[in-house]
């Protein structure tokens, strides 16, 4: 019974590691990689989807900061003297994030990308499966801070 235990418990604890997969591997990878034979016809596909991904994190940006306004709108730590909003400063804070975690998308996945040369067909294709598996990370993450959309 000991035994058993032990090889359930021992499964528990790898199966989040089994489960898990690599910055640069996705469905949508998989997805251009099978429909296209052609190694440029692949990178254009996984380009246009990394496109797509960015618009839709663009979206939910720009709806996030404008329900930060319009649910934000006493003065800034409740300070009658106070020139803006705490919906404006939240919003200044919120998108200035938003540019350094950009800035970080894109730095770690060009690190992530290092795994293979440069010179290799899908060197660019690990960078853009990576920022499409980010920005569908960070989405979330901007739903977790429950902003009520704007009126």
């Amino acid at each position: 019974m000991k035994k058993i235990i032990l090889i359930i418990a021992t499964f528990m604890l790898h199966f989040p590691v089994l489960a898990s997969a690599a910055l640069y591997e996705g469905s949508e990878a998989k997805a251009c990689f099978v429909q296209h034979a052609n190694p440029n016809q692949q990178e254009s596909c996984l380009h246009q989807k990394k496109i797509e991904s960015e618009s839709q994190l663009e979206k939910t940006i720009i709806e996030t900061n404008k329900g930060i306004k319009d649910n934000n709108v006493g003065l800034f730590n409740g300070k009658e003297d106070a020139t803006k909003t705490s919906g404006e400063v939240y919003s200044q804070r919120f998108l200035h994030a938003q540019k350094l975690w950009k800035q970080y998308r894109k730095e770690l996945c060009l690190a992530v990308a290092t795994e293979i040369n440069e010179d290799a067909y899908d060197y660019q294709a690990f960078i853009d499966q990576c920022e499409i598996n980010l920005n569908k990370r960070h989405g979330e993450e901007i739903k977790m801070m429950g902003i009520l959309p704007a009126s």
